[in-house]
């Protein structure tokens, strides 16, 4: 490309943000109409004005971009977290509120959500979700304090987990050495709880899903103290 794709301190240019914007504003509005399974490399450029090769100049490929496409999802769960959680919980407490914040979301939108943590670019999220969130659309941080913003823009699940774990063993509901094993198949049984939700899709049961994983989720905390 005959402009300049970046500034000299590293950034996006204009142009790149620009594009890439085009981008990611089609592919949310895809998603919207026609779902995750309905996009299509060829569906997202014609929405966005452009031609497909040039969508490869910006982004891996449409996995990636569909990444970038969903990270408005997550403003649902935080802007929930932030009403749900207060001060006066305790470790336990806030690591419930967590996920059944994230389960009242991530269920409705399984494909969404499990290509976002669980999916084929899943470990450059945190990446996406710093570009997404202080270069391309600083505004959807705006009314979000400084603890969400940092939750909003950590990628994996285990970075996101791991500080409400440690806590837990501060405050003795977790034994120091099962809190590693524990948040692992938490993790673990979440993924396949939320896969499960993309195989079923509006046939299954979201309270009786949402209960089972709740009853798993106490009995692994039982068991790690």
């Amino acid at each position: 490309m005959s402009e300049q794709e970046f500034t000299a301190a590293g950034g996006l240019s204009t142009r790149r943000k620009r594009i890439m914007v085009y981008f990611i504003e089609a592919t949310r509005n895809l998603i919207q109409t026609e779902g995750v399974d309905g996009l299509s490399i060829r569906k997202i450029a014609n929405e966005a004005g452009y031609n497909s090769a040039t969508l490869y100049n910006y982004f891996h490929d449409l996995e990636h971009l569909t990444l970038f496409g969903s990270v408005c999802y997550l403003r649902d769960y935080v802007m929930a977290l932030s009403t749900s959680l207060s001060p006066q919980m305790n470790s336990l407490e806030r690591f419930r509120t967590i996920y059944q914040c994230f389960n009242d979301i991530a269920f409705r939108n399984p494909d969404i959500f499990h290509n976002m943590f669980f999916g084929r670019h899943s470990e450059i999220l945190g990446d996406v979700l710093h570009t997404y969130y202080y270069e391309l659309f600083p505004e959807e941080l705006s009314g979000i304090s400084e603890n969400m913003r940092r939750m909003m823009v950590t990628g994996s699940m285990q970075e996101r987990d791991w500080v409400t774990m440690q806590e837990m063993v501060r405050e003795g509901f977790v034994s120091p050495e099962k809190a590693e094993l524990t948040m692992n198949l938490i993790i673990a049984v979440h993924q396949n709880f939320i896969y499960e939700a993309v195989i079923h899709g509006d046939s299954l049961d979201m309270e009786a899903h949402k209960a089972k994983f709740n009853q798993m989720f106490e009995y692994l905390l039982a068991a790690a103290k």
